[in-house]
């Protein structure tokens, strides 16, 4: 059983994927990105992580417009891509997949900011999610 945290890791790295292949303008397939980091049958796999990918991907042009409304003197395509996966998986967290609390959301987006982007990005990251995530 892979927990929750390992499942948004997991989506994390995929997105992340998706962004430099897109860039490369290369083809990418997420079902077989995914079998692959939880060296899982991709259909074995939780079905939460499954769709947090899948709509990620889906909606990634709408999700990125919707980000870059919030950019104050910034281009989304500036960002650095490991902090445009964060944010584009937190948006597509809270508005496709589930609505969690937003302080919760914006916690493990800190969190792997943290962990995977340079200096103090975690606090950009931390403010884009505040201005875009709405409790409803």
């Amino acid at each position: 059983m892979i927990t929750r945290n390992k499942q948004q890791e997991y989506a994390l790295y995929v997105i992340y994927s998706a962004l430099v292949y897109r860039k490369a303008n290369l083809e990418f397939a997420p079902i077989e990105s995914v079998s692959d980091l939880t060296e899982i049958d991709y259909y074995e796999n939780d079905i939460f992580l499954r769709v947090l990918v899948i709509k990620s991907l889906i909606n990634l042009d709408t999700i990125i417009k919707k980000l870059s409304e919030h950019l104050v003197k910034w281009d989304f395509n500036r960002l650095n891509m490991i902090s445009q996966a964060i944010l584009i998986m937190s948006y597509s967290h809270y508005y496709y997949v589930e609505k969690v609390d937003k302080a919760i959301l914006i916690n493990i987006a800190v969190k792997f900011a943290k962990k995977f982007v340079p200096d103090e990005d975690y606090k950009y990251i931390n403010a884009i999610l505040d201005k875009v995530i709405v409790n409803e």
